[in-house]
């Protein structure tokens, strides 16, 4: 049995207002459709679906929906092996589902899983390490100039993919020029950082980006080593200048290791803790942002995405 919790409150759901109809008609048959209006109700979903057993969950959101989805089934679940998740490309950047190579829509993705589960094509199974970023699931998170870029890019008259490659070009612009927009976007953060019990020297930081995947957006593999050891994700802590970071995209986009003195950490971690010494802390998990007086990222375990 597939559930599927669509969000219809997501930016692609409202453009489209007959989806949730039309993954209905889908769905007959093979499983139930739950639009879910507010946090609670996502509970009651997954309540739901630990007491029926159901094996698969259709996310029909954006990333922060996939992250929610996740956050409120382990909790529900406890010890209890959390169902299958399947990431429907709902959002408006989707960049889970883009960095893993999930294409089509939430229609032709549910077609697709169904007859896969029938055994009538294919389907593709993954097993996936996630973050538990003070107690949140997810896939990215991060402080500093990420959480910069989610402020100009949600501060904006519209969001999406064309919309962040423009900022990516009026960056690259600003930062060639010595402009104010990409000084402003790198200005360096007061970070205390510890990484599995030793504390970085550094006390200013430009990116701060710990992932379980290796694509971030749009074919930038910042963290190439996200899938190198089990238990462990790829943390990458830096305080490069912008044009530094120019120098550097090659390798970003190849997923190569950087080599530069800016880069105080780019390797595998179990746990991380980042503060701010002068207030609270201002932090990102899967294109959410939030604040808190610290943020501990560790790897949560594993789930199994299908499509």
């Amino acid at each position: 049995m597939i559930a599927v919790i669509h969000n219809p409150k997501a930016k692609q759901n409202r453009k489209h207002p007959k989806r949730a109809f039309a993954l209905r008609e889908i769905l007959s048959g093979a499983g139930h459709l739950y639009e879910t209006q507010s946090i609670e109700a996502v509970h009651n979903v997954a309540r739901e679906c630990l007491e029926k057993g159901v094996d698969v969950v259709g996310v029909n959101g954006g990333d922060g929906s996939l992250q929610l989805a996740m956050t409120i089934f382990a909790q529900e679940y406890g010890g209890t092996p959390l169902p299958s998740f399947v990431v429907m490309r709902g959002g408006t950047m989707n960049t889970v589902a883009n960095g893993m190579g999930i294409k089509g829509t939430p229609e032709t993705i549910l077609k697709k899983v169904i007859k896969g589960l029938e055994g009538r094509g294919p389907l593709t199974r993954m097993r996936q390490q996630v973050l538990d970023a003070n107690g949140q699931l997810g896939f990215m998170s991060g402080a500093a100039v990420v959480v910069k870029f989610l402020d100009a890019y949600y501060d904006a008259p519209t969001q999406g993919p064309l919309q962040a490659i423009k900022m990516g070009f009026q960056l690259a612009g600003s930062t060639l020029s010595g402009g104010r927009y990409a000084r402003d976007m790198f200005s360096p953060v007061p970070l205390e950082v510890e990484v599995d019990g030793r504390c970085l020297p550094q006390s200013d930081f430009r990116i701060i980006l710990g992932c379980t995947v290796e694509d971030i957006s749009m074919g930038c593999r910042a963290t190439p080593r996200a899938y190198e050891r089990k238990g462990a994700f790829h943390l990458l802590a830096c305080s490069l200048s912008p044009m530094e970071i120019v120098g550097q995209m090659p390798k970003l986009w190849m997923g190569k290791d950087l080599t530069h003195p800016g880069v105080h950490f780019s390797e595998p971690a179990e746990k991380v803790t980042i503060r701010n010494p002068e207030g609270p802390l201002r932090w990102m998990l899967d294109g959410e942002r939030l604040t808190d007086d610290a943020l501990t990222i560790r790897v949560w375990g594993e789930v199994e995405l299908i499509w």
